[in-house]
């Protein structure tokens, strides 16, 4: 058996900005990861024939993110805003759309963050407001809230939509930015001084435990038992998907006692479903020349995000400003999971097809410049089990209620437990973690008082 004074478990974001403030502090930390990597739901991909990283995993930076800034300066790494242009395509007809947030907003808008009842977000738009007049509006509504917030719309909160959902007339909670050098370099630099202390390969599988005492065992993914390890606090910083895995399935983790006081604030957070395909071509087909007579349109090479009326993927975005051949093709939701069971190839060839039928383009064509695909499959990847988390009706105060430490020996970290509304973000996850990291260093101080 191995001791240290506290276990974090998973080395994604949450994970390692709690264990770089801790270790910051001279205290002693293990960081047990299952997959053999480390990042969690940050994922890049760097390629010798790429001008740009490929993010499979988190990718933007949205509004402010004061802790990810610190960051930034510290390891002197540079982001930029995404400008260019939105646009709006169905069956070739493509318009504009630069009052996207406004369009929505107008919908949005409607909701009442005063209001103490809550309901699922889809009954609110069944209910039409607006009526007639933002019909349109409401159809928008609808794929952003699948698609950013990864949400069924049978299950997301109203109430979460209406406080934390609507950037409103906000410049700064509209803005989005991207790393220039990709989100691994945030990762790299939140390990950089962890050393030994993260353990890959370590699939914990039991946390045992009682006020000042955790145990946890895990195993290797060949199934052979690694050591045990004993602390006196742990950081859990697995996604809501594996916190809520029955017993006995892959990457569920047992606890001995339950974690029951957590159980009703959990059974509140659903993970949300997304498909992420990234397809690079030969070119950057839609600021061709051929495209623009296609089209009628001539400024189609500062495109940035696309909203169509695809069935499969209604939204895609480029790289720009940065002019790389690369497009992104997403869908949030329940939608994803059925595209989830496809193989890459054929993801990739409904994508393509899709696109080409929205821009009114010959889809061969397009499907002849595909020069590499990428995509990870995040809801049935058993550490993650989801994208990325959203709260569901009655769980407004769910992330404040999983912030809480239980008993002050098992302390919660993670995008989902975000109690400032950052939920779904690498920021969020950040500021989790180091809010544990503060929590357990606390505990500690109040316990070697009471031993005096």
């Amino acid at each position: 058996m191995e001791h240290t004074t506290v276990v974090v478990v998973g080395a994604g974001a949450a994970g390692l900005a709690a264990a770089r403030a801790l270790t910051a502090d001279g205290i002693d930390v293990v960081v047990l990861e299952a997959r053999d990597r480390i990042g969690g739901r940050v994922l890049t991909h760097h390629g010798v024939n790429l001008a740009s990283p490929v993010e499979l995993g988190a990718e933007f930076i949205h509004g402010a993110a004061p802790e990810l800034d610190d960051i930034l300066s510290d390891a002197k790494l540079s982001a930029h805003d995404i400008t260019g242009c939105r646009w709006l395509a169905k069956d070739g007809r493509l318009t504009k759309a630069d009052d996207f947030w406004d369009q929505i907003g107008r919908v949005l808008n409607k909701l009442d963050p005063k209001k103490k009842s809550d309901r699922p977000f889809g009954e609110f738009l069944a209910a039409k407001p607006g009526g007639r007049r933002l019909a349109r509006e409401r159809k928008l509504t609808h794929q952003y809230v699948e698609s950013f917030h990864a949400a069924d719309l049978a299950l997301v909160s109203e109430r979460v939509l209406a406080e934390d959902g609507n950037p409103g007339d906000d410049a700064r909670e509209r803005r989005i930015g991207r790393l220039t050098a990709g989100y691994d370099a945030v990762i790299g630099h939140l390990a950089a001084n962890l050393a030994d202390r993260v353990r890959r390969d370590s699939i914990v599988t039991r946390v045992t435990w009682r006020p000042g005492r955790v145990t946890t065992e895990c195993r290797r993914p060949d199934g052979s038992d690694r050591a045990v390890i004993q602390a006196r606090a742990a950081i859990l910083t697995v996604p809501v998907g594996v916190l809520k895995a029955p017993a006995g399935e892959a990457g569920a983790i047992e606890f001995v006692p339950d974690i029951q006081p957590k159980r009703e604030a959990l059974s509140r957070l659903a993970m949300g479903t997304a498909t992420r395909l990234v397809i690079h071509f030969k070119e950057r087909f839609w600021a061709d020349e051929w495209v623009a007579r296609k089209t009628g349109i001539d400024d189609l090479d500062e495109l940035s995000f696309l909203h169509s009326g695809d069935p499969n993927f209604p939204v895609w975005w480029t790289a720009y400003p940065l002019r790389t051949p690369t497009m992104v093709a997403w869908r949030g939701g329940p939608g994803a999971r059925e595209l989830d069971e496809l193989s890459e190839g054929a993801l990739a060839e409904r994508a393509v097809r899709g696109l080409a039928k929205q821009l009114g383009l010959p889809a061969n064509r397009l499907l002849r410049l595909i020069e590499g695909v990428w995509h990870h499959d995040w809801t049935h990847d058993p550490f993650s089990r989801g994208a990325y988390s959203f709260q569901m009706v009655g769980g407004v105060d769910a992330p404040t209620e999983m912030a809480r430490p239980l008993r002050n020996t098992l302390f919660f970290a993670g995008e989902a437990f975000d109690p400032e509304g950052r939920t779904g973000t690498v920021p969020g996850a950040i500021a989790t973690g180091q809010r544990a990291a503060a929590q357990v260093k606390r505990s500690l101080r109040r316990g070697r008082r009471s031993r005096r």
